[in-house]
Order: structure tokens, then sequence, then C-alpha cells
């Protein structure tokens, strides 16, 4: 017999809450290190088993919220879940002595008690919540919170204040945590939240967008950049981003990784009943990729879709460009990138018409975005040529490519050559290189090497801490996913001429890239972390880093750039990825990376406008030269370079030193 009802601990009877076992449950693995798939579910299973062979007449007797916990200790314990039987005890008795808190002696002056102004009603002045609140979200014992709350109580009552707000009882809260040294309790107690001048304005600012997504959205990435700066990232890691020495992209969303790749056929719908994708199943991926999208702060990325997109174009052009419009729609719909990577692309021509044609209804805003191989776009002619030339400067086309044993498959990811699950950026973490370039010198690159080294040891357990973080506030409906993370060089361009002496030289831009990938690389994995270089992300963060060295750097450095000084120079953001790098240069730092992909358009269109003499499809014809060119650069001579030493949590599988980098041989000035 199911359980109906149960008993609260003043009487009332409420309706049984099977959610709510799980939940607690979850919390209590959680904070045992141990959370398990549905491993709530079985413990929440056998305490209704339980329950119903204890109380199976509820007419006679049932269950009260004692009982319950009592049953979920029994659970834990005979399931062999000792630490969880162990968090889940600590966890009732600070709650029992929570509510126990609320029976203080109210010691109070003769003045009349005010009135508590709260969001729902006008709650009696009680100086146990605020014993209650400070035991249960400061962790303060309970002498010390009584404390706390008397000084607080005294100051009240001695105001002769008739009515108070709850914000203004914490504020006073706070005042004698810091009076009496509990920094460490203020610091749990303290709420995040937009100062009122703040929130007014970014409500009346008629500059932006006032839509109410857009405050919405505002609001949530201010508070929430607020938390993972001040209670996520380890205190030296934050300090180093306040400093603008490092950032991480997307810290306003700290609980979503920045970008997933799915494989099309590892979704539930990516097959129909024949096993063979068809119109049907095509149609029946796009539900499940809206879901995706919002389970992401920045991009998604689906791979073989080649196969449906084919089926689609063999029924009708209108049913192919009815599909790549609904993808624009996803995008639209949810404020996130969704690219579709393309490993076959026989049905590329179409998919490019296609394109081309929704582009001129609709504008790229509504569009996804299609990655397709560099070589292949290089040799397309024709119609589809001129069609791929035009896409590509609207960025609706991604050149990309890969390498021996891997491949490209969204912003950050590679994937494994027997990989087939699902891949996830948990964060990115990205290096103010200008400034590290001119606090070396010019042609100082061992100086950059180490400095860039150890501002990556350092970012890395930033990238520990948010992996953590999402780990413990994972979707269960979202797809497992393996965890990589990526490293963005910001300033790529300006950090090249410093190190150059005024001049980006191919061979420095070459050193310098494959240096950060091998650092990447190798730190990475004494950290048991797959990092790689990803010079197509740190956008937000190259325009910060600017603003920040514009006012630390006013050196008039007329030798190194002209007529321009060091504060003009950083007047504009940092270009990021491989934007403003004169074609040589991106070929030597594009042959440095295994996989990768070309952003932004505007990149290409630059190197198409420097060849006048090129009429006929310029932009193809700049990617075909650095495709040609990049094939040339890989590979190169390496030197051993001592770097700082780095503690190994995981052993090397090559059996390389722990602390020396192979990287190519720097040239002398």
């Amino acid at each position: 017999m199911k359980i109906p009802t149960i008993r609260k601990r003043d009487g009332r009877e409420v309706p049984y809450d099977r959610a709510k076992i799980v939940s607690a449950v979850a919390r209590a693995a959680t904070a045992a290190g141990d959370p398990r798939t549905g491993f709530a579910e079985e413990v929440a299973g056998l305490v209704e088993l339980l329950l119903e062979r204890r109380f199976h007449d509820p007419a006679i007797a049932r269950p009260g919220i004692e009982d319950i916990q009592d049953q979920v200790e029994r659970a834990l314990v005979e399931m062999g879940a000792a630490p969880v039987a162990k968090a889940y005890i600590l966890y009732r008795e600070k709650r029992a002595q929570a509510r126990a808190a609320l029976v203080v002696h109210e010691d109070r002056a003769s003045a009349r008690p005010p009135r508590v102004e709260a969001k729902d009603g006008h709650p009696s002045w009680s100086k146990g919540r605020i014993v209650a609140a400070l035991m249960g979200e400061a962790d303060l014992p309970r002498a010390s919170a009584e404390q706390v709350a008397s000084r607080v109580e005294a100051r009240v009552f001695a105001s002769g204040l008739r009515s108070i707000t709850t914000a203004l009882v914490r504020e006073l809260v706070d005042n004698e945590l810091v009076d009496l040294g509990y920094e460490h309790a203020l610091r749990r107690h303290r709420p995040i939240g937009i100062p009122r001048h703040d929130l007014r304005r970014l409500l009346l600012d008629r500059r932006a967008d006032r839509s109410a997504a857009a405050v919405e959205t505002a609001v949530s990435s201010e508070i929430l950049g607020r938390y993972a700066l001040e209670d996520l990232l380890p205190p030296s890691v934050a300090d180093l981003v306040r400093a603008g020495e490092i950032d991480f992209e997307d810290l306003a969303q700290p609980h979503l990784p920045l970008s997933l790749s799915i494989p099309a056929d590892a979704l539930p719908s990516g097959a129909s009943a024949s096993g063979k994708p068809d119109a049907g199943s095509a149609a029946a991926l796009l539900p499940e990729i809206g879901g995706l999208a919002r389970r992401v702060a920045r991009s998604l990325a689906i791979e073989g879709l080649d196969p449906f997109l084919a089926v689609l174009e063999r029924s009708s052009p209108a049913a192919l460009r009815g599909f790549v419009a609904a993808l624009g729609g996803i995008a639209a719909g949810s404020g996130r990138e969704i690219e579709v990577v393309l490993a076959a692309p026989r049905a590329l021509p179409s998919i490019l018409g296609a394109l081309a044609a929704l582009e001129r209804e609709h504008g790229q805003d509504a569009l996804p975005r299609f990655a397709v191989d560099a070589w292949t776009l290089a040799h397309l002619a024709g119609d589809s040529g001129h069609a791929a030339d035009a896409l590509l400067r609207r960025g609706l086309l991604v050149p990309c490519w890969g390498a021996d044993g891997e491949s490209y498959t969204g912003a950050g990811l590679a994937r494994r050559a027997s990989e087939r699950g699902a891949i996830a950026c948990a964060a990115t973490l990205v290096l103010d290189l200008p400034r590290l370039a001119r606090r070396a010198g010019a042609w100082r690159e061992d100086l950059l090497f180490e400095a860039a080294a150890e501002r990556i040891e350092a970012g890395i357990q930033g990238l520990l801490a948010l992996r953590d973080f999402q780990r413990e506030a994972r979707d269960p409906e979202a797809p497992r996913a393996r965890a990589a993370f990526a490293l963005a060089p910001a300033g790529l361009a300006e950090a090249l001429l410093v190190l150059g002496d005024g001049e980006q030289r191919e061979e420095q831009a070459g050193r310098l890239v494959a240096f950060l990938a091998e650092a990447a690389e190798r730190l990475g994995r004494a950290h048991g972390i797959a990092l790689v270089a990803a010079p197509g992300c740190g956008e937000r963060a190259a325009a910060r880093f600017a603003r920040i060295d514009a006012g630390e750097f006013r050196v008039h450095q007329p030798w190194l750039f002209g007529e321009a000084s060091l504060a003009a120079a950083t007047a504009r953001a940092y270009a990021f990825g491989l934007e403003s790098i004169p074609e040589p240069v991106l070929c030597a730092c594009a042959g440095a990376l295994t996989s990768g992909a070309l952003r932004p358009a505007a990149l290409l269109a630059d190197l198409a406008a420097a060849r006048p003499e090129v009429r006929e499809l310029p932009l193809l014809s700049a990617l075909g030269r650095i495709e040609r060119l990049r094939g040339r650069t890989r590979g190169g001579v390496h030197a051993l370079y001592p770097l700082p030493r780095v503690r190994r949590d995981v052993p090397a599988d090559d059996g390389a030193s722990t602390d020396l980098f192979d990287v190519p041989q720097p040239a002398s000035p």
C-alpha cells in the first residue's frame, strides 16, 4: 500500500513526497564525494518498502518525519554506503540544532519590538531566527550565534525603529560578525546582490536591450559572476582574475559547460524504426537539440548530421531548408550558437544553397553555423564556390582542420579517433599575453614562456574548481559527457609585436603557439584533465584585459610602435584568436596546432583584401593558401626549456620529465 500522507513535527498531515527523500540523499552523497547516478532513487525506493512494511495500515498510524529519516539512515547502512550515511546523520543533526536554536531566551529591553518587513508578510521580531540562520547559513556554533544575535537585538531596540527590513537586519548581523572577527562566517552569510542604483540604471538604460530576457540575463550574470569569483574559485586564482592576469570565459554561468558536442546518433531520436535516418527521425532530433541548447552556456555542436541532411536533400530542397531554418530558430530562441560539424559533406552544395537562400530571407543571425574541413572548402568551384565564399564572409561557414588521431568537433573541443560519446568544454582559461610579453621584454621568449606556464598552472586550479561545481550542479537530464578544457591566448597579435620589437615574426609566432599547445597538454595531464589550446575563444576576456592594461601600461615606447604608444595600442580591445596577424604568421600559428578552426570570418576577409589581384573567389583562394602553407609548417625543430616544476597528480603516460617541455628553439635577437 502506498503512503498517502505523513505527519509533520507540528502534527499537520501533508502529502507524501518521494522527491524530498531523493533530494536529501543526493545532497548527502555529494557531500560524501559519491554522487552516483540513480543512487538516491534506489535509496528512496528501499525507504518506501521499509515504511510500507512498518506502516501497512494508514488508518492505524502514519509515518512522521523522524520515522522517515530513521529509515533513510537504515537504508544507507544496509546498502553499504557508510560515508553517505555519516553525511546524512550530520546534516540531520545540524537541522535539529537549527530548530532548537529558535527556542532561545528573548532577553529584550522594555521597548516595543519593531515590526519586521519581510517579503511574505510582517513576522514578529525573533532573536531565535537570527541564531538559527547563523547556525545554518554561516556554520557558527550556538554560543557564538547567540552572542551575535543579542548584540543585533540590542542595537535594534535601542534605535527605537518601529519597523525594520530583513535586509537591514542582515546588514546589522554582518557588522557584528566583522566586529567579533568572524570573517569566515561573514563570507558564508553575506548575500550576493546588485546595488539599487545599478539595477535602476540597467532597467532605464535606453541604449541597452531592455526586454525581459535581456534584463534577467544581465541581473543573473552579475550575481552568478560574483558568486563564482567569491565562492567557487580558490582565493589566489580569484585575485589573478581581478588583477587581469587571467580570466575564465562566461563565469556568469559557472553551473553550465561552455560548449557541448554530441553525435546525432547518440541522441534517442537519432534513428527511425528501421534503424536508418529518414525525414521523420531528422525532425525528431529538433526538440532534443533545443533541450540541449538550454544546457550549455555558449555553443552546441552536433556531429554526424551528414546522413540526415542527405536524406532531406533527396526528399526536397524545401525539406532541407526547413531543417536548417529550424536549427537557426533554436539558436535564436535559446541565445546559444548552434554549430553543425560535417564529416563527409556529400550534400555540401545543397547545404550551401539552402544557407545562401535562408540568409537572404532571414539574415545570418537566424541561422546555424556549419564547420567544414578547410581543404574541402578550398577546392570548391563554380556556384558552390561562390556560395561558400559569401558564407565565409558572413561567418556561416567555419573552416576547420584536424590531425592524426583527432578531429575538430566544436569550440575548444577535439574528438579522439575511437571516441563516440558527448564531449563538453567545462571552462576556458584565458591568458593576457600582451601583459606577459611587456614584462618579459622584446626577444625574451624564455621569460614569456616561464611566466605563461606559471599562469597556466595557477589557472588550472580554477578549472578544477569549476569542474567540481558543475559535477555537483549537474542536470540529471543532461547527457553524460567527457569533460575537456580550453586554453585561449588573448592578444596574440599584440604580444607578438612586443616580443618581436615592433614586428610580428612568423618564427616567433609558431614557437609561442606551439609552446602554449604543449604546455596546455602537459600541465593538464599532470592534473588529470584534457586541456587544449583553442585560439578561437576568449573574445570577452580580450576586451577586459585591454581595458585593465590601458591603465597599467602608460609608458611611451615609440621605438617599438612608431608613433603609437602602449596606451594607444591598448585603448581598443585586444585581438582574440588568430586576428590581426599577417598571412605567413597565421600559417605558422595554425601549423603549430593539431586541430582547430579559423574564427572570426573577418580574418579571411582581411587576408583576401590584401590580395586585390585575386578577383575570383578571394576568400577561398586565401583559405587555400593558408591550408597549403599550414601543411608545410607542421612539426618543426624542438628544444628543451626548463620550466617551473609542477606536481603530477596523475603519472605521465609517456615517461617524460615532469619539469621539461618540448618546445621549438627561439631565434636570437
